[in-house]
């Protein structure tokens, strides 16, 4: 459950007062809340696209001022002066290498010694302004090296480009400055948005969301790539176009179009393997494509023709990535098992393809710079972020969802599956005609990359949660749990 009345919140600061709330350290309800309330405010302000970049920029903000808290909190437990020059090197040294990556540890003794984090956010220049306060001032030398990274973050346009000379070894990466601003530059936000002082007492950061951006797309040579890349992609092959045709022509008899699939080797394997996998619940094995036609029927069909053929043109194109391929498969699973328990009737036939294709633009991602899309992965679980789109963004210029879009929009997929696949990380910017698809199919991914530890409940869209029915992480794991016993079954009857 969420600890704060975000709804309640957003209507406050709509009625032009302000809010401020308090805590110690940013556990999970917390961060959940506070993505709740920044996803609500972008969505009354029209700038919901801003949702990934904002919440990754507050993060960073609330990081700092905790770890500020964290670090005087620290060298009174070691009982070293950090106003000491002597001292604080010695200090900061054992703080890096014994509290940086785990202030959960030290988040009793911030709370016994009083020292809060203050949030406030009120409406500023037609948008809004969030400020946040840590208990302590800072000091000469860490405003100096502060300075000095925003001064050189604004000179750079790739996050890759400043890695190399801003990392600053003494107090963990160093980068957070540099990953503010360049999310700053490429939001279409001025820099100057950014503010952080101190009064000798407490320690301040503000950043003011305009109610107007003119979005600064970051160019490189890799997006470049990509974008060729997506554009040299093949259309459908010839007889896959005229088998969906064939699906869509209520008088084409369905021992025809069985004929006609059974023309491609490949494509009756395709058809069979997919008309027996657990997207479609068949109660025993298809053997034949005339079976498999009359229990799945055409629609079904044509999803498996644009799922079969996506995936052969993808992986004879580029590398084969069967663990992106096996996450998709579980999606789909997900997806369309959420739907039919939710009785989701009118989406009940587009969740299992949507779950199938949500990430079909990270193989093109993947397949185009190795070394940056790994070095990517490297900063997303260092820092904790909650998706890798914004690091896509910031180091490439593009995200894998929006690459997907590319291709979706390419091989002319229907509207349906374009905003699955473009939004299944930032659910509230789809379209309310295809929220209940997108929301199914963010839930699945995300219930996927739970497993995999990539995520964790308080991650968790709480709009998303509320949406169904889910109450709470105990509430969540329970529905977690029965789709994962769901999917273990299946697979043992299929092997």
């Amino acid at each position: 459950m969420a600890i704060l009345n975000t709804t309640k919140m957003v209507t406050t600061v709509n009625g032009g007062e302000p809010v401020e709330f308090n805590f110690y350290y940013p556990h999970g309800e917390i961060m959940q809340s506070i993505n709740s309330l920044l996803a609500k405010l972008l969505a009354n302000f029209d700038q919901i696209f801003l949702l990934d970049t904002v919440t990754t920029i507050l993060r960073e903000i609330i990081i700092n001022a905790t770890k500020a808290n964290a670090k005087r909190v620290y060298f009174k437990k070691i009982n070293l002066d950090i106003t000491k020059p002597n001292e604080y090197t010695e200090g900061i040294q054992n703080f890096k290498n014994n509290v940086i990556g785990n202030l959960e540890e030290l988040a009793e003794d911030m709370k016994k010694s009083d020292l809060k984090v203050s949030m406030n956010i009120n409406k500023e220049n037609g948008g809004f302004k969030i400020t946040v306060t840590n208990d302590v001032p800072i000091l000469p030398e860490e405003l100096e090296r502060i300075n000095l990274r925003k001064a050189k973050a604004i000179e750079y346009n790739d996050f890759t480009d400043a890695y190399d000379e801003i990392y600053d070894s003494t107090e963990g990466a160093g980068l957070g400055i540099v990953l503010i601003m360049l999310l700053l530059k490429n939001s279409g936000i001025n820099t100057s948005s950014y503010v952080l002082n101190s009064d000798g007492k407490k320690t301040w950061s503000w950043i003011v969301i305009p109610g107007q951006t003119r979005p600064n797309e970051i160019t490189t040579e890799i997006k470049k790539q990509i974008i060729n890349e997506v554009n040299g992609l093949p259309t459908f092959p010839k007889n896959i176009i005229e088998l969906q045709a064939m699906c869509k022509d209520s008088t084409v008899d369905i021992d025809d179009i069985a004929k006609k699939i059974m023309l491609d080797p490949a494509l009756t394997t395709d058809v069979l393997k997919l008309s027996n996998s657990a997207g479609f619940l068949t109660q025993r094995r298809i053997d034949n494509v005339n079976e498999a036609l009359i229990k799945i029927g055409l629609k079904n069909l044509n999803s498996i023709l644009v799922a079969a053929s996506a995936r052969r043109i993808l992986d004879k194109r580029f590398s084969k990535f069967e663990q992106i391929w096996t996450h998709c498969n579980k999606t789909a699973f997900y997806a369309r098992n959420i739907a039919q328990r939710y009785k989701m009737g009118a989406i009940l036939e587009h969740s299992f393809l949507a779950g199938l294709l949500h990430d079909l633009g990270k193989i093109v991602l993947l397949s185009t710079d190795t070394k940056i899309t790994n070095w990517i992965s490297d900063i997303v679980k260092d820092r904790k972020m909650r998706v890798s789109t914004v690091m896509e963004e910031v180091s490439i210029g593009i995200s894998h969802s929006s690459i997907g879009e590319l291709i979706a929009r390419k091989w002319q997929f229907p509207e349906y599956l374009i905003e699955a696949i473009k939004y299944h990380h930032s659910p509230l910017s789809a379209s309310e005609e295809y929220r209940d698809l997108v929301y199914t199919t963010y839930l699945a991914n995300m219930m996927c990359g739970i497993e995999s530890r990539k995520y964790g409940y308080y991650y968790l869209d709480e709009d998303v949660l509320e949406r169904f029915k889910i109450n709470g992480p105990e509430a969540f794991g329970k529905f977690h749990e029965e789709f994962k016993t769901m999917l273990a079954n299946n697979t043992a009857k299929e092997q």
